[in-house]
Formats: structure tokens, sequence, C-alpha cells
């Protein structure tokens, strides 16, 4: 008998186990120990990064990008540089 239908019907017989006890989370780190310093030049997430894109010295995330389109009465439209790029893009990487 397939225990599908049981399962859907609500009458299996074998009842699972007790769940485990959770991981005990690690230790708070001695107050006298300091984080390690972040990278050279790295931003920080927060206030680094949103200071120096309104100081300009932070591009915004689609200017890396390449991409070159701009919004109008019909969306969204790429340029047709942009658009034989990812074509050629396309063409040496399929991605399926």
């Amino acid at each position: 008998m397939s225990t599908l239908k049981d399962f859907v019907h609500h009458e299996l017989d074998a009842m699972p186990g007790p769940a485990p006890k959770p991981p005990v989370p690690p230790a708070a780190p001695e107050n006298g120990s300091a984080a390690p310093d972040p990278a050279s030049g790295a931003a920080e997430p927060g206030a680094k990064a949103a200071k120096a894109q309104a100081e300009g010295a932070l591009k915004g995330a689609l200017y890396y990008t390449q991409v070159e389109a701009r919004a109008c009465r019909e969306g969204w439209v790429e340029s047709d540089e942009t658009v034989k790029s990812k074509l050629r893009s396309k063409e040496e990487f399929p991605q399926g």
C-alpha cells in the first residue's frame, strides 16, 4: 500500500521522533578584544557608502554595469550598442 495515500488521509502509523536541541550560540568575545579592522579602502555598507554616493565619489549601482538605457513613455529603452553587446554576450556565454 502506498504511504502517500496514508499521508493524504492523515492516517500515518509512524510519528516523527523528538526534534533535536538547537545548537548553542558561540560565547561573546571578551571586552578587551577588539574587532579586526576592515580591509583597507573598503566602505562599510551603511553610512560610509551612502556618504560617498552623496558626495559623488561613489556612483550608483547601474553606473558600473555599463548599461546605457533611458526611461521614456514606452518604458525602459536601451541603446542599440547595449542591445548588440548583450546579444554578443549571450552568444559567447549561453545561460541555458
